[in-house]
């Protein structure tokens, strides 16, 4: 695994924590919610968009419209209990838009014909 599924990990450890921190050291609990977007956010930011992350973006927009249009906020949290069970079936680590990978060792092959004839 390199550095970038590393901190792609680590991010919701490092989210839950810098959100306790903020409630209790700040007093600042209801901003410091906003925190968790950054477990959906940093995959995207560092190139790796799967389906699981973009399921959870869409969840979050469709939250934030529920609550801003039909101040559904209490009753629409519990779409966020739909990210987990939608992710066990979704296909591991297949990224939205794959990035082609070019094969280095065909495309610098270079061919030498010698002739015997030549003196």
């Amino acid at each position: 695994m390199g550095i970038r599924g590393k901190i792609i990990v680590a991010t919701p450890m490092t989210t839950l924590i810098i959100y306790l921190l903020l409630g209790y050291c700040a007093d600042a609990w209801h901003p410091g919610w906003i925190v968790f977007f950054a477990i959906p956010i940093v995959p995207i930011i560092l190139g790796r968009l799967t389906f699981g992350v973009l399921y959870a973006i869409l969840t979050i927009i469709a939250y934030l419209v529920m609550g801003l249009v039909w101040d559904l906020w209490n009753p629409g949290w519990i779409i966020f209990l739909t990210i987990p069970v939608v992710v066990i079936f979704l296909p591991k680590n297949k990224e939205v838009f794959p990035k082609k990978r070019h094969n280095k060792a065909k495309k610098n092959k270079t061919i030498f014909v010698y002739d015997s004839d030549e003196e």
